[in-house]
């Protein structure tokens, strides 16, 4: 790809910058100066030598808003071009605090041994590594949910370009240096330690974005990566007459990147009675006019948010002057009511599975579960990210999306970027890897076998 002309730089930035100002639902939750930092990225933007580092600059620019639904996206064919997105030969992965070498190729297999741990990347320690070197270029706010971002940062770069990586494996420490080339020539050698076994007893069903299966135990497991498909619904409706027949629930929504919130709400009505209410929104309420007349408000100039709330405490107009002045003024979204359509309810215990990566509309169907249910979650956070982006294209090749609307949990709590909380919380370790276990599932199983014999 061709570098893009200043003038395109400059245009690309400012309708970020314009789109971002004017939309973005949480002015209210980040303390920057965007303004400030647009002045700041345009003469970084414009010292950019190529489209990558162009990209990359864009990319830290929208970072500074800590989303997980505010993010730029770098054009297919980039990222399809080993020149800008080549690898090391290792496969990194985020276990809990640790990151780990999942996968190596044939060539390094002996001098990388599996799960061996990364300390450092060119003698940083890799903490100190990671919030210098990949959260800029990420949103970090939830640090928890930002580990699979982490590992791009450090694995992908340009062609060519190498760091010395320092690794511990059985308490012994080494250096190995490593050089990013075309994924797609890397041959993986075979691991050696167990995968982690699925207790089928029956497959229901199953496509690309979900599986139903009966355990041996005859507990249903509904595992779902996506809400995106709107068949998947009708699909696992279908099938309501043989997984009524389960003693028991486990619902695994671990890494499942949302899509579409009326899917999760269908399948939340396969175990609620009746209709229910889906999670309500906030939506950001502009009229020009307050903006004007803040210019000749010399109180509001050095007023924080919440030195405002504090000073107008009493004054429910002079708030909501100050709010809309700066694009922090929301309207509330009433929760719609979900028209139950499900063949029927599910009748037994039930246990839902998520972790960091449960995001956006799966974050939704978690809500519902919660205030309607009598479900015990286990895992981990979620990601705390939820709500409808703005999407745009530019002429470059790339994408951006702004979140112009937020979620709010039906009780009331603030999830924004921390997500809900597990009933009994269970993390996926290097050892758990090591042994090709699933303790999430264990416990899940272990806790509807416990309720059944109550």
């Amino acid at each position: 790809m061709k570098n893009i002309t200043d003038e395109q730089k400059i245009y690309e930035l400012s309708k970020i910058w314009k789109e971002a100002a004017y939309n973005f639902a949480f002015w209210d939750k980040v303390d920057i100066d965007w303004d400030e930092e647009y002045r700041k990225t345009l003469v970084r933007v414009l010292e950019t030598k190529d489209i990558y580092d162009y990209y990359k600059e864009l990319s830290r620019f929208v970072a500074l808003l800590g989303d997980g639904h505010t993010s730029v996206s770098f054009p297919r064919e980039m990222v399809q071009d080993p020149k800008y997105f080549s690898m090391f030969p290792v496969y990194l992965h985020k276990f809990d605090d640790k990151i780990a070498v999942l996968l190596v190729t044939e060539e390094l297999k002996k001098d990388v041994p599996l799960l061996s741990i990364l300390k450092k990347v060119d003698g940083v320690d890799i903490d100190e590594y990671v919030q210098e070197k990949c959260h800029p270029y990420i949103w970090h706010s939830n640090k928890a949910a930002c580990g699979i971002s982490e590992v791009n940062e450090i694995m992908f770069g340009k062609q060519g370009s190498s760091a010395t990586l320092t690794f511990r494996k059985d308490d012994k420490e080494f250096d190995i240096t490593l050089k990013r080339d075309d994924p797609s020539k890397m041959v993986w050698c075979q691991t050696d330690y167990p995968q982690i076994q699925e207790d089928v007893k029956k497959l229901i069903s199953s496509s690309d974005v979900h599986k139903v299966y009966l355990t041996t135990d005859n507990i249903a497991v509904i595992k779902m990566i996506s809400f995106e498909d709107n068949s998947m619904c009708e699909k696992i409706y279908a099938d309501y007459e043989e997984i009524k027949s389960a003693a028991g629930y486990i619902i695994d929504v671990r890494g499942n990147g949302g899509g579409n919130s009326s899917n999760a709400d269908a399948i939340a009505a396969l175990f609620i009675k009746d209709e229910f209410r889906s999670c309500s929104a906030e939506t950001q309420m502009y009229n020009p006019v307050y903006k004007a007349w803040s210019v000749f408000r010399d109180d509001f100039k050095e007023l924080s948010l919440d030195e405002a709330e504090k000073k107008f405490a009493d004054n429910e107009d002079e708030i909501r002057n100050y709010r809309m002045s700066r694009n922090m003024y929301y309207v509330t979204d009433e929760a719609k009511v979900v028209i139950d359509k499900a063949p029927g309810k599910l009748s037994g215990p039930i246990v839902v599975l998520m972790n960091e990566y449960t995001v956006s509309a799966a974050e939704d169907f978690i809500d519902v579960m919660k205030m309607y249910t009598d479900a015990v979650f286990v895992g981990g956070n979620t990601a705390g990210t939820s709500g409808q982006t703005l999407c745009g294209k530019l002429e470059s090749g790339g994408f951006f999306r702004i979140c112009t609307r937020r979620c709010i949990a039906q009780n009331g709590e603030d999830i924004y970027n921390k997500g809900f909380a597990p009933d009994v919380r269970v993390s996926f370790t290097v050892e758990d890897q090591a042994a090709g276990r699933d303790r999430a599932m264990e416990r899940a199983k272990e806790i509807i076998k416990k309720k059944l014999c109550q």
